[in-house]
């Protein structure tokens, strides 16, 4: 039946241009603010390697043309340097088509990334530990397709590569360049503001 809904999904309902994640005990584990970039939980032993695992399901995604963005409520500089510096690591800012990094309602920051990625709410998935903030936002924004990760996190991966929303039919060389693309139109809007 999986099998089924895999290859259906795509025919009948909509499917998922972007992923947004969270960073804290979803994309690493632990609290960024609190253990600092040493002592987050990312790597090739347990428990960080079910985090990258995770990164590396993403990373799948990436490459088949799906945008990765981040909505974390944390503080820019210390998610930036984890981010950029931490070792264990697959997924760098080059990565990430947008990121809302601040302590702003996670509805909100997901309506923004919407407007910059220029594609609907309904275009995109989440992925958030946190059953409150998922809860939250499947209450302000029913559109967009929350993700129900588990409590293991060592299950977060098979999750995502599982899900239907990620399931297209064909994949096109404009599908698989589309991160590229927002990453220089992201470069560019810096130059311009600088």
């Amino acid at each position: 039946a999986q099998e089924w809904l895999r290859f259906l999904h795509p025919l009948i309902g909509k499917v998922a241009k972007a992923v947004v994640v969270d960073l804290d005990n979803t994309l690493w584990g632990g609290i960024i603010g609190e253990d600092g970039m040493t002592g987050i939980k990312l790597g090739n032993e347990y428990p960080g390697a079910a985090f990258r695992d995770l990164q590396r399901a993403l990373l799948d995604l990436h490459q088949r043309g799906i945008l990765l963005a981040i909505c974390s409520k944390n503080n820019r500089d210390d998610a930036m340097e984890a981010l950029q510096n931490h070792p264990g690591m697959l997924l760098r800012p080059d990565h990430f088509a947008c990121m809302r990094i601040n302590w702003t309602d996670k509805a909100q920051n997901l309506r923004e990334i919407a407007k910059e990625l220029n594609i609907g709410v309904d275009s995109l998935a989440f992925l958030d530990d946190n059953p409150i903030e998922r809860q939250q936002v499947r209450s302000h924004l029913p559109e967009v397709h929350v993700i129900e990760l588990p409590h293991d996190p060592m299950q977060f991966a098979r999750v995502v590569r599982q899900s239907p929303v990620f399931e297209r039919l064909k994949l096109s060389a404009e599908d698989q360049q589309r991160g590229v693309m927002y990453q220089a139109q992201r470069e560019r809007k810096h130059l311009e503001q600088n």
